[in-house]
């Protein structure tokens, strides 16, 4: 009884602990990532958005995860935010990006301080 114990402690250590490995491998695969960081929605189409556009962000976490917050013009002419959701981003490999369940070629430009989505000539900006 005593030595299946000892067995069973030891198996669920070592499941722990591969498991904590694996977690901080991928973490630290993305922390040197050009996308980390919060992001603000700037132009579309090569135009300006409204002020009130320009407050919907993306942040992409070294975890993996996306927060969006959008905001959008309402009814009474105020600003609002019109949606909060929580995402995952993965780096493909050749600026291919797959976040808010779109796969994306990005471009960084700016000193990477801005990026365009190539497939609906989006840029975010991010601001410091």
């Amino acid at each position: 009884m005593k030595k299946n114990f000892i067995i069973s402690a030891v198996t669920v250590c070592m499941l722990i602990f591969s498991s904590c490995s694996s977690d901080e491998d991928n973490n630290t695969s993305n922390s040197n990532d050009p996308i980390l960081g919060k992001w603000f929605y700037f132009s579309l189409n090569n135009e300006e958005v409204s002020d009130c556009e320009k407050m919907t962000s993306i942040e992409f976490a070294v975890s993996g995860a996306t927060t969006t917050e959008t905001f959008e013009i309402l009814t009474d002419d105020s600003c609002g935010r019109s949606s909060l959701t929580e995402n995952t981003w993965t780096n493909k490999g050749d600026n291919i990006y797959t976040f808010n369940n779109l796969e994306s070629k990005i471009e960084f430009f700016d000193n990477g301080n801005s990026f365009k989505i190539s497939s609906g000539n989006i840029v975010y900006k991010k601001m410091q």
